[in-house]
């Protein structure tokens, strides 16, 4: 039930949509057109219904912390309506306008389980008696219909287009006439994981599912892809050529409505296919936030801007708590030594996702509310500020960083960069524009 591991392990959070959230964003009326078309920016959160089991099979860098800084269970169970319930009001509070929630294909061999009981969890989900304030769409881990893990691949064969197939209808049928479900301009949006990873007839996976939607009754989806990183899997791979590239792959790019990544976070000791440099040390002392603006630039160029680029920030980094022993480097929460337990998020926020938001489809991509396997979640959690950690050393897992303590931190960092947002989006300050002082960008 952990977050599968692909090299340099990938993260994300959803941001950004045209309705309404606490702390500056428009209201869930007026921010969206008759149309569902975006009027304003949208924030969107990544969200897993996989708690409190995950935590428990997975293991999590909090549980390791001396004192142990787990959540209760009993806060976290997504089999609780009052989960959602208590979530919704937060992530509202923190400008979130929905939730791009996990669903796994169906494979009684590895996630049987998985896909049960996230549909378990989203009868709760949908439950909540607040979930009119808040947007949904869902985010379909593409990769478990089929991935090679030795190359890195994801083969579309005829048998995993019928299965996409098959969940994209069961998806329409459960959620996209949900009052809430997210829609743009009068589509239901749907996130896609690891489409880099996808090879061969890409496009005939995507097209045919959009004809069997349409055949069913059903509206084209709003695919949103997740394409962008450092080093991707080339869609047309010959045996005896590189398993990576740095290129984006055009032939893919151009089946989706749009293209953003669950992280950008590098933790590959493999410098040669990307920047191993910006996810060690304290992230305000290394390049991370120009390294990231040229490869969102990369990516809108190679459409001409014809496919939106969605920017995602998350507010650090530590898979250490269940996967030590692939070492990837700590992306501490503190932007430099002695800075806040949310400053990370907020440089972020400030460098990177607000200069780069994409004027033709303004939305911002957050990594993510609940997920402490990869120590990405935002969501308010109890805990005691340390360094130290249950290894022989006693820091292992922290690497000297200070966890615990963030409380309602990082929400409140996100809810305030949020008006942020609305304020430079109003400025024309977006789009590719250097981040100027005025969004306080603190970059070497």
């Amino acid at each position: 039930m952990v977050r599968h591991a692909v090299s340099a392990v990938v993260l994300v959070a959803a941001a950004t949509a045209a309705l309404g959230a606490g702390g500056g964003a428009a209201s869930a009326a007026s921010a969206a057109s008759k149309s569902d078309g975006l009027t304003h920016p949208l924030v969107g959160a990544y969200y897993y219904l996989w708690n409190p089991e995950n935590l428990i099979a997975g293991g999590s860098l909090r549980s390791q912390l001396v004192p142990p800084q787990r959540p209760p269970f009993g806060l976290i169970d997504s089999n609780k309506t009052q989960t959602a319930t208590r979530d919704i009001a937060n992530a509202h509070k923190a400008g979130v306008n929905f939730f791009a929630i996990d669903w796994w294909p169906y494979d009684p061999a590895f996630s049987g389980r998985n896909y049960l009981t996230a549909d378990a969890a989203m009868k709760e989900f949908l439950a909540a008696p607040d979930l009119k304030e808040m947007k949904f769409a869902m985010f379909y881990e593409t990769w478990n219909l089929g991935f090679d893990a030795g190359r890195e691949q994801t083969p579309v064969s005829e048998q995993e287009e019928l299965h996409f197939d098959s969940d994209m209808l069961a998806l329409a049928q459960h959620y996209f006439s949900n009052p809430s479900y997210l829609h743009i301009e009068g589509r239901p949006v749907v996130y896609l994981y690891l489409t880099r990873t996808l090879t061969g007839d890409v496009a005939g996976m995507i097209r045919g599912a959009r004809t069997y939607l349409e055949q069913h009754g059903y509206a084209d989806p709003f695919f949103i892809g997740d394409e962008v990183y450092w080093r991707v899997t080339p869609q047309l791979q010959a045996p005896n050529e590189p398993v990576f590239t740095g290129q984006p792959q055009l032939g893919r790019i151009e089946q989706f409505d749009a293209v953003t990544s669950y992280t950008l976070y590098y933790g590959d000791p493999q410098q040669a296919n990307g920047p191993a440099g910006d996810s060690t040390g304290y992230p305000g002392t290394t390049h991370i936030a120009a390294d990231q603006r040229f490869l969102l630039t990369l990516y809108r160029q190679a459409t001409d801007n014809k496919v939106p680029v969605l920017p995602v920030v998350q507010p650090g980094f530590n898979d250490r708590g269940f996967r030590l022993t692939t070492n990837h480097p700590a992306q501490p929460r503190q932007w430099l030594a002695g800075d806040g337990p949310s400053s990370t998020l907020d440089q972020m926020l400030r460098c990177v996702a607000i200069p780069e938001v994409d004027p033709a489809l303004p939305i911002v991509m957050v990594t993510s509310w609940d997920d402490w396997n990869e120590d990405t979640g935002i969501e308010p959690i109890p805990g005691t500020l340390t360094t130290k950690d249950d290894s022989p050393s006693g820091t292992a897992y922290t690497q000297g960083y200070q966890y615990g303590g963030e409380g309602t931190s990082e929400a409140h960092t996100l809810g305030r960069d949020v008006r942020v947002l609305d304020r430079a989006y109003a400025r024309g300050e977006i789009g590719g524009s250097s981040p100027s002082r005025a969004l306080g960008c603190q970059e070497p």
